[in-house]
């Protein structure tokens, strides 16, 4: 087993010093790095209200910017035809259009920034001497962003706002980083307002949406179509921005084809169009019965024409006066119209509707049936002397009815009797009338209603009486004043 080795002792003066270079060392480190801390503090504050650029002092990027610069640097002047213009080289920008539509599209050209640049894009009150200034919109907000192209240009769209109470808006574009900055004058469109339909296409009385901007704040507003004067279609009222929500509105009557929705301001004179095509309007009508006699009722219902228009019912023309005027209901409709046919109609006839707004017309057919009445008499046949009345069925209801006869071929028919038949057209045991002593043969009676113009005819079979038979002449039948019609 070997003996352990032991290490020679360390005076104990050397370490000591050691530990003196340790807290020496830890001292510097101390002072550098307060130095550093005071180096950043400096570059936070200190140099840029200087106006020294610190970059990787902190702070934030150069190139988000919370702040629009509103000065360019300034470009040589250069005199041309006696007018100092730029000599190039500045940054600039042009708007397309300068005339500008509320709620259109601007189009923002640049040229003169630096190629790879981003470019912020700000809409804001104009600055320029005598333009009124709005508070609450003072600060400009960024409405686009672009990077510099090749040659130093660059093209950035955006929407213009919907409201704007100020004519003039000016429009900056900023590079991010960078002192470069251009501006241009938006004038605002004055008196020219923005209509625009949810739909561009239907027949009248269909319903769509319709918005509205550009007016005066507050306004009535007139809407016609197809036409500017006269009485409004419809009458809205803008708010405080001038403009109209989604508002539901009919389509009106007016031109089939290619029209216009017009909106015209009452208090600015402005005006505003939508294009629309407006489809033909297909009426139909349905009747019943299809087949009437006079004094008879015929019903009709319709349906396809504009809301709330008369419709003129004529019979057998399509213009003249009208018989009739049926107003429609909200859906172009109507139902339960009729007409009591009168006499002296005959055979096929004709009604035509035609709407009195939107000159929509359709025709339908239906025809008028006779009379076919039938008559008798209390006898088929009898001697000379016989007393005969008469029956009847199927005459027009209330009419009169004159009886005439005729004893022999060839003879004039005389006038025997008159009668009235009940609401029925039907009469019982009516008239009298004695067989001539001379007759021989046949009588035929004739029974013609004179309202209905129509006629039934009833044979008389008169047996041979085997000699003469004295019976006196009648007397000529008068008719009385309450049956001559």
């Amino acid at each position: 087993m070997q003996p352990l080795k032991h290490r020679p002792a360390v005076p104990r003066g050397k370490p000591r010093r050691k530990r003196a270079k340790v807290k020496l060392n830890r001292k510097r480190l101390l002072l550098a790095a307060a130095a550093a801390v005071l180096l950043v503090m400096a570059g936070r504050s200190l140099l840029p209200a200087l106006g020294i650029s610190a970059p990787g002092l902190g702070g934030k990027p150069a190139e988000s910017p919370t702040e629009v610069q509103t000065k360019a640097p300034p470009a040589p002047q250069v005199d041309l035809n006696g007018v100092m213009v730029p000599g190039g080289g500045a940054p600039m920008i042009t708007l397309n259009p300068g005339l500008v539509r509320l709620g259109g599209t601007v189009t923002v050209q640049g040229s003169g920034f630096d190629q790879g640049a981003v470019v912020d894009v700000y809409l804001g009150p104009s600055s320029a001497p005598g333009q009124p200034k709005n508070a609450a919109a003072a600060k400009p907000r960024q409405v686009a962003t672009a990077k510099v192209l090749k040659y130093g240009i660059f093209t950035a769209n955006f929407t213009f706002p919907s409201t704007m109470t100020q004519p003039v808006q000016e429009v900056t574009a900023q590079a991010r980083g960078s002192d470069k900055v251009a501006q241009a004058d938006a004038s605002v469109a004055q008196g020219a307002g923005q209509a625009t339909l949810s739909a561009i296409v239907g027949k009248p009385g269909d319903t769509i949406n319709l918005t509205v901007k550009g007016f005066a704040p507050g306004e009535q507003l007139d809407v016609f179509w197809g036409r500017i004067t006269g009485e409004p279609t419809l009458t809205l009222k803008a708010d405080e921005g001038g403009s109209v929500g989604k508002t539901p509105i009919r389509v009106g009557v007016t031109t089939v084809g290619t029209t216009s929705l017009v909106v015209v301001g009452k208090k600015s004179g402005a005006a505003a169009s939508a294009p629309f095509q407006v489809l033909r309007l297909y009426p139909s009508i349905k009747l019943a019965p299809y087949a009437v006699k006079a004094t008879q009722k015929i019903t009709f219902s319709g349906s396809g024409f504009a809301p709330d228009e008369r419709v003129l019912v004529r019979l057998n023309a399509a213009g003249g006066r009208p018989v009739m005027a049926i107003p429609t209901d909200d859906a172009g409709g109507f139902k339960g119209a009729g007409l009591t046919m009168p006499f002296k109609l005959k055979g096929a006839q004709a009604l035509v509707f035609t709407g009195e707004q939107s000159r929509a017309a359709v025709s339908t057919g239906f025809s008028i049936l006779p009379y076919m009445p039938q008559a008798r008499t209390n006898a088929y046949g009898g001697l000379p002397g016989t007393m005969v009345n008469f029956y009847a069925t199927q005459f027009a209801p209330n009419e009169a009815v004159h009886v005439t006869v005729q004893t022999a071929k060839g003879a004039t028919p005389q006038t025997v009797a008159a009668f009235r038949v009940d609401q029925k057209g039907s009469a019982r045991a009516v008239g009298t009338y004695t067989i001539p002593g001379d007759t021989e043969d046949t009588v035929v009676f004739h029974l013609h209603g004179q309202s209905s113009d129509s006629t039934a005819t009833v044979n008389f079979k008169v047996d041979k009486s085997g000699g003469p038979v004295d019976i006196p002449p009648a007397k000529p039948y008068t008719i009385p004043k309450d049956l001559e019609n």
